[in-house]
């Protein structure tokens, strides 16, 4: 199957209203292969478009289009923070370190990671406490 890419979808880009959040992966070999094919929803309870293009993961809700994460991954797998929409017409989370789960959830369950169940639970856990 090929590579899931941008016009595959309808998307918006991310706004100026952004911010950085902490995020940190390694990524085998096999693992960046993954993430380079995205993901294209098949279904409505699928609510996430994914894409790899020029060194970043982009990921957009499937509903809105709305861009609402931009992770940068080095040649080699590395992942060291993202980039996350804050335009609260858009998203509304608030918390860079919830982000960050999400976003590690959700590229984990995108290259085939086990954890991501744990994952998961971590992050309507931290939304709970709030």
């Amino acid at each position: 199957m090929p590579a899931a890419k941008r016009t595959d979808w309808k998307t918006v880009e991310m706004p100026e209203l952004r911010e950085s959040f902490p995020l940190e992966m390694d990524l085998t070999p096999e693992e960046l292969d993954r993430l380079r094919q995205g993901h294209i929803p098949r279904e409505m309870e699928d609510k996430w478009f994914r894409f790899f293009e020029d060194g970043v993961f982009f990921i957009f809700r499937s509903w809105t289009g709305f861009c609402i994460y931009q992770i940068p991954v080095s040649p080699e797998g590395a992942i060291r923070g993202g980039i996350v929409n804050r335009d609260p017409s858009q998203y509304r989370e608030t918390d860079p370190g919830r982000d960050g789960v999400m976003a590690e959830y959700l590229i984990s369950c995108q290259v085939g990671r086990p954890q991501t169940r744990d994952l998961i639970m971590e992050y309507i856990k931290w939304g709970k406490e709030k």
